[in-house]
């Protein structure tokens, strides 16, 4: 029976690829190893219910999976970057600054909403309840996008969406605690591809709603308006899906350790019922009292040794019982204790790798906004592009990003992450460098402007997706798993806060590229020594070097108290 198990779940864990569901394996592994009843069952039907439960973990885990990408996706709301500007400026005549302001409303209340959700998340250790909550404000605020009556209702609309974006730190920060730090970096990349599959899928939506044109009651369905529609019931058709379909998973590390701990418990208990059944064998065979002229007379220091070993065996059973219960209560205690405490948050978050991911985060965002912001007023304003050039453009680069996303993956199991963010930098910087020289002064519809547009594009999106999966991914090894979504929180925060001032920044200067172009060159340059000067504190905790004050602290820590 032994060897069916173990066929069973050898054949199980081929089956399984991902990480959660060789989670799944362990958890069949101890249904067997501790449950005698199970593994008392007829052959048949054991490899009935072992076929079962593989096909439960696998589907349930592989659910989990798709529900997260689909929210990602969703998140992006790609449907209404392409026609949000035209929706403004021809529908409500709205400035080229407030266009900025919209944008920047999004990220604004995302910056609120992140921590909120993160801290959510790390008290509940419930992704499900965060994810249908944050739906809520999704549908309402695009449909509120759709009903709108002037361009400050489209102000509020964009405000409502941005906070149901907020529970992308609970996501991943879930995939933080799901993952192990070597492959956390690959699902870093696939989970921001699938991000990008909405880029690529969302703008592509408007080929066929661009020719809407009805009524439902006294709402316009049109060009504008569709989208917000659109993504109401798309966001509506989520929340039941993840209401039905998802459900959280178990940390790598907790369902490790449940199941190392159970399985030493077991073998020590066997150990000591063994040795203890061994003992009292040989004290019945050798103190065996006769009346009897051939009695065996046994030595009076045998009998205290084997009941000084029988002893101490009871003793150290004592023991073990005693420190497995208290830990227990220990764990049992460390869980009601609260998620967040203050002194080491604040000390994970002043050391020095932590303030340049961040800082570095913050200065690549807000280039990348303020340069997403012009994108579409200066397209029409240099080659007179509408909606349909601009989705298509839409597509190419998500096309573009997906394909990124995929090399990193396969490179970040060679390449460390720091080293890839240094990939992306010095893409991103030649980017900045090349628009600033060739589009800077360009006029309109010069034959100049496609080209250079079309190179600039394809650098920068080459080099983003390198940096923004390695600068999470370190993010999430060197920050401490138990407030990891408290962390994604501030760390989406400080990418809101970005968010917010480059679309302010590039929707204000959309007409002198020179100097936005320039202070963006310049910021550049300074994330570049930043990573210069941290460049050996980038790593994961397990592999820095320890500084001069651990070497001090643990020297003294070595030193007798008493001379």
């Amino acid at each position: 029976m032994q060897s069916l198990t173990l066929k069973v779940t050898d054949r199980v864990t081929g089956c399984l690829k991902t990480s959660r569901d060789i989670l799944g394996v362990h958890r069949l592994g101890v249904k067997f190893a501790h449950n005698p009843q199970r593994c008392c069952l007829k052959p048949r039907r054991l490899v009935l219910e072992s076929v079962l439960d593989c096909f439960s973990c696998s589907v349930v885990s592989n659910m989990d999976v798709n529900i997260q990408k689909l929210i990602i996706i969703c998140t992006t709301a790609a449907v209404i970057l392409p026609t949000l500007w035209l929706y403004l400026e021809h529908r409500f005549d709205a400035e080229q600054w407030f266009f900025g302001v919209v944008f920047a409303a999004f990220c604004f209340s995302n910056l609120l909403a992140s921590p909120f959700f993160g801290f959510w998340v790390d008290y509940t250790r419930k992704t499900k309840s965060a994810i249908l909550f944050a739906n809520l404000f999704e549908i309402g605020g695009n449909f509120l996008y759709f009903v709108a009556w002037s361009k400050y209702w489209v102000l509020g609309a964009r405000l409502i969406s941005g906070i149901g974006v907020g529970v992308g730190a609970g996501i991943f920060a879930q995939i933080a605690r799901t993952t192990t730090e070597q492959e956390r970096t690959g699902m870093f990349s696939i989970a921001m591809a699938l991000r990008q599959f909405g880029l690529l899928v969302g703008p592509g939506f408007n080929l066929f709603l661009r020719k809407l044109n009805f009524k439902i009651g006294p709402f316009e369905v049109d060009s504008y308006t569709a989208p917000g529609i659109f993504m109401a019931a798309l966001w509506l058709l989520l929340e039941l899906i993840m209401t039905f379909l998802y459900y959280d998973l178990p940390t790598v590390k907790n369902d490790v350790d449940d199941h190392s701990t159970n399985d030493e418990q077991h073998r020590y208990d066997n150990s000591v019922q063994n040795y203890s059944s061994t003992e009292r064998n040989i004290a019945n065979n050798s103190i065996n009292v006769d009346a009897t002229e051939n009695e065996h007379i046994v030595s009076g220091d045998m009998i205290r040794d084997l009941y000084s070993k029988h002893s101490s065996i009871i003793a150290d059973s004592r023991r073990q019982n005693l420190i497995h219960t208290t830990t227990q209560d220990f764990q049992k205690r460390a869980r009601k204790e609260p998620v967040m405490d203050k002194w080491h948050l604040a000390k994970d978050l002043v050391r020095e790798e932590v303030i340049v991911i961040l800082a570095s985060q913050f200065l690549m965002f807000f280039n990348q906004t303020a340069l997403e912001a012009i994108v579409t007023p200066l397209s029409e304003y240099l080659m007179g592009w509408k909606e349909l050039e601009n989705s298509i453009a839409y597509c190419l680069i998500a096309l573009e990003a997906i394909l990124v996303f995929a090399l990193v993956r396969k490179l970040s199991r060679k390449l460390a992450d720091r080293w890839l963010m240094v990939i992306g930098i010095a893409f991103e910087g030649f980017a900045l460098v090349w628009y600033l020289f060739l589009l800077a002064n360009a006029k309109p519809y010069d034959s100049i402007v496609l080209p250079t547009i079309i190179v600039g594009t394809l650098v920068i999106v080459f080099g983003l997706p390198f940096f923004s999966v390695a600068n999470i991914s370190l993010y999430s090894k060197i920050t401490d798993e138990k407030t990891q979504g408290i962390a994604q929180g501030i760390q989406r925060s400080v990418t809101g806060v970005a968010m917010i001032l480059g679309p302010l920044w590039g929707g204000a200067l959309t007409t002198r590229l020179f100097i936005m172009l320039g202070v963006m060159a310049g910021l550049e340059v300074i994330l570049a020594i930043l990573m210069y000067l941290s460049f050996h504190r980038l790593k994961e905790p397990s592999k820095q070097l320890p500084s001069q004050y651990d070497q001090i602290g643990s020297q003294s820590e070595r030193q007798p108290l008493l001379g």
